[in-house]
């Protein structure tokens, strides 16, 4: 992948040779064109199809979380989107063409970053609301007793989310999560991370922890 200063007489878009041109975040990004199997439209072979499946199958899994991917990969939304991380964890881990369901949401990782995530975090269903808890680790390398918590509740198989952002602290090591009645019979994908401002345009961003299904 390359930039192409925006200097340059020439502004490519689209398709050329063996690359692809498009614009993010204002500037011309150059990525060169996977070099996977030959393309059979009329006659795809198996190995064809199980690659243009799971291509369908994880976009569409991803695109309703497109908010909460660009939040969570805020800091490197000038290589590429945040729909365009999370793709990669899932297409080369997290996806099983034989395999029912066939995408495995324990891989699917909705924040990259350098802060220190949540220890021993876990999460329990009981009556009308989910209460997470995690061991204090406020104090080391790079935590913080004050940084946010922000949990992810999806439910891809009806393609519905709940993301709910600054709804606790780490130093306070838990947080219940109230559900409405009409949600009350939905399980739910549960994904936990920690943020803080940096600065004044950055956020400090942990990895992601899935928590499971609840």
């Amino acid at each position: 992948m390359a930039t192409i200063s925006d200097t340059s007489i020439i502004q490519p878009e689209g398709k050329v040779g063996g690359f692809t041109f498009y614009k993010l975040n204002g500037k011309t990004i150059m990525r060169s064109l996977p070099s996977g199997p030959h393309k059979n439209k009329t006659n795809p072979s198996p190995l064809q199809k199980v690659y243009q499946t799971r291509l369908k199958e994880i976009n569409a899994y991803l695109r309703p979380l497109k908010r909460v991917l660009d939040f969570g990969y805020q800091n490197f939304l000038d290589q590429k989107t945040g729909v365009n991380w999370a793709h990669t964890d899932l297409a080369t881990k997290g996806y099983n063409h034989q395999a029912n369901p066939r995408i495995n949401p324990a891989y699917l990782q909705i924040s990259k970053g350098s802060l220190v995530g949540a220890f021993e975090a876990s999460a329990i269903r009981g009556g009308e609301e989910i209460k997470i808890i995690w061991a204090n680790n406020s104090h080391e390398a790079n935590a913080n007793p004050n940084d946010q918590v922000s949990v992810l509740l999806n439910q891809p198989e009806i393609q519905k989310h709940l993301w709910i952002q600054n709804i606790a602290k780490r130093r306070e090591l838990t947080v219940s999560i109230p559900f409405s009645p009409e949600k009350l019979n939905m399980e739910w994908e549960l994904y936990l991370l920690f943020h803080r401002p940096l600065n004044k345009k950055k956020l400090l961003i942990s990895d992601s922890q899935y928590l499971g299904r609840v």
